[in-house]
């Protein structure tokens, strides 16, 4: 086997790759409570055609329910509200300028209605348990970035992570362990360190897989749960979907009962079918 790259190669390494496009940077840095010139936004937004057809595909689906439809990104501020707006725009210029490398094995469709669903189910569990729905949003979007980022720089190493996960019937995450030396956590926490997003939410990204070890109180427990109703929905479409560990008190801890959790499924449901609508 190969030297076992390091993690500072690794983000030597994504220094190289394409960014985000420059709106959704900015559009991330807003969510750190700097207060946004909306109208600036919406206009910067509709130059890039190719988000703004997306953002409006999905404020025009039937999960918003308008009444008449929404012809620009200003006016879909206006009816939906620039936080709405604001994770549409960010859903789109993530899908639509990351890289997704060619990796045996890998598939990016899979891939990315894997993070949609989680996205949206962390969403939803937001408004039942009073959390703030839009870091919940982003935070599920990104919670797999790592593994994208390491599947553009190593793409043979990553095509023999998903074989040997595959002949062992185990976590994608322990053979990632097993032969970077490092996860896709490490790796989504140090890249959205650097775009300077939010505490909280490079703490989701960290401990999503143990969130016994993030921030008390933080997103990390949600996007844990998010991360596994989208694989129990199966958004992936995919036969040989293997389900997260759950850390069982996590999830009682957060408090949601079986009527609550039949809520969330269901309404998971509904805001993917909108949503996914982003990709394409």
């Amino acid at each position: 086997m190969s030297e076992q790259p390091t993690l500072k190669d690794m983000l030597a390494r994504i220094q190289r790759l394409p960014a985000l496009p420059a709106v959704a940077l900015e559009l991330l840095n807003t969510l750190s409570g700097s207060d946004p010139d909306v109208t600036t936004l919406a206009r910067r937004i509709a130059q890039d055609q190719a988000i703004a057809a997306r953002v409006l595909r999905v404020a025009n689906s039937p999960f918003y329910g308008l009444q008449s439809r929404v012809g620009s990104i200003h006016d879909a501020v206006v009816v939906l509200g620039f936080s709405a707006v604001r994770s549409l725009v960010l859903a789109a210029a993530v899908v639509t300028g990351l890289p997704g490398g060619h990796c045996a094995g890998f598939d990016p469709n899979r891939f990315w209605r894997h993070v949609m669903g989680t996205a949206v189910a962390a969403q939803s569990l937001a408004q039942r348990l009073h959390r703030p729905p839009e870091s919940l949003f982003v935070a599920g979007l990104l919670h797999d970035i790592g593994r994208l980022a390491m599947v553009s720089v190593y793409p043979e190493l990553f095509a023999r992570a998903i074989t040997i996960a595959r002949e062992r019937d185990c976590s994608l995450r322990e053979v990632e362990l097993e032969i970077f030396g490092f996860d896709h956590t490490a790796v989504g926490a140090a890249l959205t360190l650097r775009w300077h997003l939010p505490e909280e939410i490079i703490d989701a990204l960290a401990y999503h897989h143990r969130p016994e070890l993030g921030a008390p109180g933080g997103l990390a427990p949600i996007i844990h749960y998010a991360d596994a109703i989208s694989k129990a929905l199966d958004f992936e479409e995919a036969e040989d979907t293997l389900m997260p560990r759950l850390h069982p008190a996590t999830i009682d801890a957060l408090g949601l009962d079986w009527q609550g959790l039949t809520e969330v499924l269901a309404d998971t449901q509904t805001r993917f079918e909108s949503y996914r609508l982003l990709l394409g």
